[in-house]
């Protein structure tokens, strides 16, 4: 999923209800895949924006060279009516960065927002759709004098919702009927991306393992299935590049990101993250990724798993800038998997604050971190 603010504005109508998919679907046959690059740790003494004031505090600190991590426990107070309800959370963060809001879904509850620079919080009073089971991974569009687009993939509902920050009237689209899903319509979907206001890649990540594309107007599949299992037991996660117009797919028990052409149907480039690592989704600032991981790199050169670590991944230079254990070293207990993470941006004057929202499973929690400027 793209869940931050580098998209274009475009716009979309809603209206009706879901439509099925065309009567036949054909799975694509794979071109020769690309060798695997391994990500190496590449620490980065600048960023893209002006480093923060020294850091004067003796507080925990985690990450390297410039991408250095606080907690910010200060920030996203959670609503009273989600308290006893935080720990089943399997789900996603997205930012309406026009409007400064920012949408957790979780699990039995639907949409919690935050606003006022993360400082105030509220359950969101949408549809009643969005309280029975999941919201696993989403992807938000902005539009042009208008609310944005949301399209929120449901793997217990088993459906995609279509539907603007009101969260009312959603449209869905539920399992494909043709292609490889013609003789089993076992459906899970785990992400979805935006390409543009009539294009929406989907993937069923916990099923058949299939990534396709859909229309919105009509809201309907399109022919074609791509991936599959001999791609990735679990595509976990989606995203659309606005740099090259192509997606990202999170390969999540290889640990891999794969570059695909949308144009081209194949892959590009296979980025390998540490052994051990299971990536679950990235969102984009420019050249960066943010990678949510639910477990970290194998400890010492052994097979014993570490909690999951959020990843900055500079894309250009095909390296790791960063890696931020939230839970070994900035006191966030909850913290043993990472599901879903999102860029989160305050500008004041010629500055820019940087800071990483995520959100844990297995436990469920949510948690914020603050770029600073702290000694090596």
């Amino acid at each position: 999923m793209m869940k931050n603010i580098f998209v274009p504005l475009l716009a979309l109508s809603l209206c009706g209800v879901a439509g099925l998919a065309h009567d036949t679907g054909t799975v694509a046959v794979p071109d020769a895949t690309p060798a695997v690059q391994s990500l190496k740790t590449e620490v980065e003494k600048s960023g893209p924006v002006r480093a923060p004031a020294a850091l004067k505090e003796k507080i925990p600190v985690s990450g390297q060279g410039f991408w250095k991590f606080i907690a910010a426990t200060n920030l996203m107070p959670l609503p009273p009516e989600v308290v006893g309800k935080v720990t089943p959370a399997h789900g996603t963060v997205i930012v309406d960065a026009e409007r400064d809001i920012v949408y957790w879904g979780l699990k039995k509850v639907g949409w919690v927002g935050f606003s006022n620079q993360l400082r105030d919080s509220w359950v969101v009073k949408g549809d009643e759709q969005f309280t029975h089971n999941n919201l696993h991974g989403a992807d938000i569009l902005p539009r042009k004098g208008k609310l944005p687009l949301v399209a929120a993939a449901d793997n217990e509902g088993f459906k995609v919702y279509l539907s603007d920050t009101t969260f009312l009237n959603p449209r869905t689209l539920g399992a494909p009927t043709n292609g490889p899903y013609a003789t089993n319509v076992t459906y899970r979907p785990t992400d979805t991306a935006f390409v543009n206001a009539n294009r929406i890649f989907i993937t069923d990540g916990y099923a058949r393992g299939y990534f396709m594309e859909a229309t919105t107007e009509p809201l309907a599949y399109v022919d074609g299935f791509f991936g599959g299992h001999d791609f990735s037991k679990t595509p976990h996660g989606i995203t659309f590049d606005p740099r090259d117009k192509n997606l990202l797919v999170s390969a999540r028990p290889e640990g891999q990101l794969k570059r695909w052409s949308i144009s081209g149907k194949k892959v590009l480039e296979i980025g390998a993250l540490p052994a051990g690592t299971l990536l679950c989704d990235v969102d984009l600032w420019g050249d960066y990724a943010l990678a949510a991981c639910l477990e970290g790199p194998f400890n010492d050169g052994s097979t014993n798993k570490t909690a999951g670590p959020l990843m900055i991944v500079n894309l250009k230079k095909k390296t790791i800038a960063s890696i931020i254990k939230p839970k070994a070293e900035l006191g966030y207990d909850f913290c043993e998997h990472i599901h879903d993470a999102c860029w989160y941006f305050r500008k004041h004057g010629r500055a820019t604050d940087v800071y990483l929202i995520f959100t844990a499973w297995n436990p469920g929690g949510l948690g914020v971190l603050k770029l600073v400027n702290a000694p090596d």
